[in-house]
Parts: structure tokens; C-alpha cells; sequence
């Protein structure tokens, strides 16, 4: 159950260049179907008025109820206009690149329809439980370039344990860092390199990331200080890597560099999106309200737009269906 929390919630796959393009696609389609389900609830409770009134009035339901639902859907409407817009902008793209016989050229124009970073944009920053080396320069900072033909899309700045997606549009992404943990996990498990460290097998697993700083900037500094705190020790002190540490080789970062590639034609249409970055919490009541004992809770440390999304869209959607089964069948009520 764990398991499927983390791929539904907390992060969706994105192990590779088509799992992140779909999961653009699909985000787009979750911005514009909440935004057109919402605005379909909105004319039912209009064009229905005075059915749902009659029917809230002698069912001992309170006829504000309406109007919760009214304003329910007018704010999602309004939260996922810009997702729709960009949604409408990535289908007249992907509409041109087919049309068109060259697809270069469609990149290009995407391109320039980005709106660069500015001082004012926090950059996409994360800590990582590992600290990522270079084989060519020990304990120094390194970056990676998220580019292709068509032109930059930022680089990856590795810091330590810090990785930020800096020099791109609107701050950058939060989802390209977890594409490129989990790039570097398969470049590790392909070496074997996995569990086996300076530290013990046990020390050493998967690069995962711990913090984000775009969510929580205070709990990330706390956390990278002690890798940095943790690095200095070891320089001062002349020994070995007294953090969990991987070092990558110069083909591996070529692999890491040429997997950041593939992506970047997924990353202009998401830079057309907006990005959402919160932390959730989902409980569990063992024993429901009125009582509500006890209940289980879980915080995630970010919740990923498209899972976030997906379910306001699917909440949005059992409550439009109601609404129209209402409407075919109306159910007896007293006095009626």
C-alpha cells in the first residue's frame, strides 16, 4: 500500500523520457478537464436552480449547500484556468509539429514563447540523502547541462547533496530533480554500485530526495548545513567520506547529460504549466466522526501537481455526476 501511495502521491514515474512526457500530457489533460467539469457544475446549479433548491429545502438539507458547491467550482475554475490555457498553448504546438515538416523549427518558436528566469524566480532546489562527487574533482561543485539541438533548457547544479535547476524558465522544474535522481539510480544500479560504499552496504541505497526547498527553504538550509558541516570535517580532517557519498564517473555523467536531453522538448511544454509545489496530508479515521478517536495520517514531503490535480478533477467529476443523476432522476422528497 506504501508503495502505491508513494507512485500515486508523492512522485509519479518518471524513469524515463517517456514517462515524463506523459506525465506533461496528462497533467495538461487534468488542468483542462477540471477546468471544463467546473464549468459544466456551474451550469447545472444554474440551469437546475430552482430543482436543487426544492429538492435541498424538503430534504432537511441546507440550501447553502448550493452555494458552497457554486463557489467550489468557481475556484477551481479559476485555479486551473492557467493550466488550461497552457494545455490549449502545448496541443496548438504538438498541432503545428505535425502539420509542419519541420519539427525543429516548432521547438524553436516554443522556445521563444518561454519567459526566461528572472532575479525574482526562486530556482527548483532539492537535498539529496547521498552526497554526489565527481571522479575529476573531488568535494567540488559540478553541473550538467539540459539541452539539446533546439537550445538550453537550464543546467543541473550539483552541490553535495544539494541539486538546483538553475538558468531555465520560471524558476525551473521540480520534476526534472526527481528525473535526475532516478537517472541516477539506474546509472548506479547498472555499475553495481548500489548499497556498496565507504560507509557499509547498509549505509549506502538509493539516491532519493529528502527535502525540497521550494516547500520547506528552513528544514532544507537545516539539513544541508549538516552535509556541509559533515564535508569540511572530513576535508579538514583528511579522511574518508564521513557522509554517504557516490562518486560518478565522467561516462556517467555523459549518460546523465545525454538522459537530460531526451527530456527537453517535455520540458518546454511544461514550462507552459503551472507549478504547484505543497506538501500533503492524507488521513485515515479508524474511527469516524462524530467520535473521529483516532485516525491515521501521513504527511508527504511534496505532492506532485499531477497526482493533486488528478484528484480535484476526480472529486470535481463524482460530484457533476450527482448532480446529473439528479436531473434524470429526480428523487421523492416530501410534498412533492
Amino acid at each position: 500500500m506504501s508503495s502505491l501511495v508513494e507512485r500515486a502521491i508523492r512522485e509519479p514515474e518518471v524513469q524515463s523520457a517517456r514517462q515524463y512526457t506523459q506525465r506533461i500530457h496528462r497533467l495538461a489533460a487534468a488542468y483542462t478537464g477540471l477546468f471544463f467539469l467546473s464549468l459544466v457544475g456551474i451550469a447545472l446549479l444554474i440551469w437546475q436552480a430552482q430543482l436543487y433548491v426544492t429538492l435541498s429545502q424538503r430534504s432537511n438539507v441546507e440550501t447553502l449547500t448550493l452555494a458552497f458547491f457554486l463557489l467550489f467550482f468557481a475556484y477551481l475554475a479559476a485555479l486551473s484556468l492557467g493550466g488550461t490555457i497552457g494545455a490549449a498553448r502545448i496541443a496548438w504546438y504538438a498541432l503545428l509539429a505535425r502539420l509542419g515538416p519541420d519539427r525543429a523549427a516548432v521547438e524553436q518558436r516554443k522556445l521563444r514563447a518561454l519567459r526566461l528566469a528572472t532575479s525574482a524566480d526562486t530556482p527548483a532546489a532539492a537535498a539529496l540523502n547521498r552526497v554526489l562527487d565527481l571522479e575529476t574533482q573531488p568535494r567540488c561543485a559540478f553541473t550538467l547541462p539540459v539541452e539539446d539541438a533546439v537550445g538550453s533548457m537550464g543546467q543541473i547544479l550539483v552541490d553535495g547533496a544539494e541539486i538546483t535547476h538553475r538558468q531555465t524558465v520560471k524558476g525551473g522544474s521540480s520534476a526534472v530533480l526527481a528525473y535526475f535522481a532516478a537517472q541516477v539510480n539506474a546509472i548506479l544500479a547498472a555499475r553495481g554500485a548500489l548499497g556498496d560504499g565507504a560507509l557499509g552496504d547498509d549505509a549506502l541505497a538509493d539516491v532519493q530526495i529528502v527535502e525540497w526547498r521550494n516547500i520547506d527553504d528552513e528544514e532544507t538550509e537545516e539539513y544541508l548545513s549538516m552535509v556541509r558541516f559533515a564535508r569540511n570535517l572530513e576535508r579538514h580532517l583528511g579522511t574518508e567520506a564521513l557522509w554517504p557519498t557516490y562518486t560518478l564517473t565522467t561516462e556517467e555523467c555523459a549518460e546523465l547529460t545525454a538522459r537530460l536531453r531526451a527530456i527537453c522538448p517535455a520540458l518546454r511544454n511544461e514550462a507552459f504549466l503551472p507549478h504547484w509545489e505543497y506538501q500533503g496530508e492524507h488521513k485515515i479515521p479508524l474511527i469516524p466522526e462524530p467520535l473521529g478517536l483516532i485516525s491515521l495520517s501521513r504527511t508527504e514531503k511534496r505532492v506532485d501537481p499531477l497526482a493533486s490535480m488528478g484528484c480535484a478533477m476526480a472529486v470535481v467529476a463524482v460530484v457533476v455526476a450527482i448532480l446529473v443523476l439528479l436531473i434524470i432522476w429526480p428523487p421523492w422528497v416530501p410534498g412533492k
